[in-house]
């Protein structure tokens, strides 16, 4: 087991030098404006061209693990990130930052939905809590650690280093893999033809939701570029759904929702991830621009849930593997906890401490401790070969829409929030209340004797900072309307979840199996 155990590690590290892309870039993306002079609506490319990337290469796994098998699957997309990371350090220009960015998220698309399929393989039945514990782990400290260690490298060194740091556990991994894993392309061939029909559709309604709902906020949502895109989107995807459903090699196989084992824990991750995104998005917001958190304190603060997660995924794990715990148990206790967790974050304010705002935290963190390394065994344990490879792409990939949906979201009642709560504080506090009056005539004299400032100058200064705190509590009070949506997507996704169902069936390859047989 210590050789499985080396393996499956360094499986899970070079997916979490993937995901850790996703958010480590957001923080350097002022200072690249800067060196290549372009404005906001630019920059946001080297986000989206990633997402879109590594969304559309997801479902190939499918047809290449056939193809070169499911090792040199995954070392092909951990060596084209890592080649990607080198260009975008070098990029002079931001078409060819795009340009790099694109081929780095079509190696996160590989790499991800591999690693879950290896450590499947990988791990013995009696195990695979533990690998999947071990997958969470990863799979949730990359994106909380991004934001942290991107501030510190872009503060003390330069933002090209955000991605050099890829280089080295690029090839350490490609490399150690490559020598002590054996290649696997004998077990799994297959001359499956690439469907080309259904990579452009299922492309064509990936990038047009994806941009959309990037652009949505800065563009407008019933600007016309939107809402052609959603039309867009709208369109491609039931051409996609028909297609796939008829042609006799899809790309991806939508006949898999058939079987309850697979299809409610999905549905319930698409849900999850929408709730889990919007927090992502949300909390360091909330810790460095609204309370004012320096990026590396607000990591500190982050670090915790995260920690909470991969802790609690590895003692899931262990009691799932012992039969001590069930996994549909687990799952619903996770969205439990989560849902509790979400409902904390509501409740943060402008005045708690770290240590106060970590304990609010730290229920949200073990809720997906809980959820994920349950979930994934109960959606892919019973399956192997392409149906396996299939299962783990399509479920990454609406992990990931489900995700941008959930970004979007939160984004937009963020943003639209605000000026309403705004306008509302200041048609509910009356000018001439004792309070209001107090504060205007404290800080009037501040101006006044302290600044140096004439009577009236004094007045309208005063006044000026009795509009900052309506703006900063109007801002405090669109995170909690933020915060209420990642709520709701814990409540919604406790409907499937209690439908979720183990099949008791293992090493199902074919899309003949009942699932009444299991």
């Amino acid at each position: 087991m210590k050789r499985v155990f080396f393996l499956g590690g360094l499986i899970v590290a070079g997916m979490f030098m993937t995901l850790l892309d996703t958010t480590i870039v957001d923080i350097a993306l002022p200072h690249m404006m800067s060196a290549f002079e372009v404005e906001p609506d630019d920059i946001q490319w080297v986000i989206t061209s990633y997402m879109v990337a590594s969304a559309v290469s997801m479902p190939v796994v499918g047809w290449l693990g056939g193809r070169i098998g499911h090792r040199n699957t995954y070392l092909l997309g951990i060596a084209l990130f890592t080649a990607m990371s080198a260009l975008c350090g070098l990029a002079p220009n931001l078409d060819f930052m795009i340009f790099a960015r694109t081929l780095q998220g079509v190696g996160e698309g590989l790499a991800v939905p591999m690693t879950m399929t290896l450590l499947f393989e990988l791990f013995p039945p009696e195990k695979r809590g533990v690998a999947m514990g071990l997958f969470a782990l990863g799979a949730t400290f990359g994106p909380s650690l991004g934001p942290t260690l991107g501030g510190y490298i872009t503060e003390h060194l330069s933002w090209r280093w955000i991605f050099y740091v890829n280089l080295l556990p690029g090839v350490l991994v490609v490399y150690l893999l490559t020598l002590f894993m054996e290649d696997d392309r004998h077990l799994h061939r297959s001359d499956k033809p690439l469907d080309i029909p259904g990579l452009l559709l299922l492309a064509a309604s990936l990038t047009s939701l994806i941009v959309a709902l990037s652009k949505g906020n800065s563009w407008g949502w019933d600007s016309m570029k939107v809402v052609s895109l959603l039309y867009f989107f709208f369109i491609s995807l039931v051409l996609f759904v028909f297609y796939e459903l008829r042609t006799e090699n899809p790309l991806v196989e939508l006949r898999i929702f058939k079987f309850p084992f697979f299809r409610y824990p999905v549905i319930s991750l698409t849900l999850f991830g929408m709730g889990v995104y919007a927090s992502y998005f949300l909390l360091p917001l909330y810790l460095e621009k609204l309370r004012g958190f320096p990026t590396i304190t607000a990591g500190e603060i982050l670090f915790w849930p995260s920690m909470a997660t991969g802790l609690v995924s590895m003692v899931v794990g262990f009691l799932i593997d012992r039969k001590l715990l069930s996994k549909r148990t687990s799952i619903v206790i996770g969205v439990l906890i989560f849902t509790f967790g979400t409902y904390l974050q509501t409740a943060l304010d402008l005045d708690m401490s770290k240590s106060e705002v970590v304990l609010y935290l730290l229920p949200w963190g073990a809720g997906m401790g809980f959820f994920f390394p349950a979930l994934s065994q109960v959606s892919l344990g019973s399956l192997k070969g392409e149906l396996l490879r299939q299962a783990s792409g399509l479920q990454n990939l609406l992990r990931l829409v489900g995700g941008s949906v959930g970004t979007a979201v939160s984004t937009y009642i963020l943003v639209s929030s605000q000026p309403k709560h705004f306008v509302h504080l200041t048609q509910e506090v009356s000018p001439q209340a004792p309070q209001v009056v107090y504060f205007l005539n404290r800080w009037k004299e501040h101006f006044l004797y302290d600044c140096s400032s004439v009577p009236q100058i004094a007045s309208e200064q005063a006044k000026g900072v009795l509009a900052k705190l309506f703006s900063l509590h109007a801002f405090w009070h669109s995170f909690g309307d933020a915060f209420f949506f990642a709520l709701v997507c814990g409540v919604l996704t406790l409907i499937p979840a209690l439908f979720v169902e183990e099949s008791g069936e293992s090493g199902v390859d074919s899309l003949n199996f009942k699932p009444s047989d299991g």
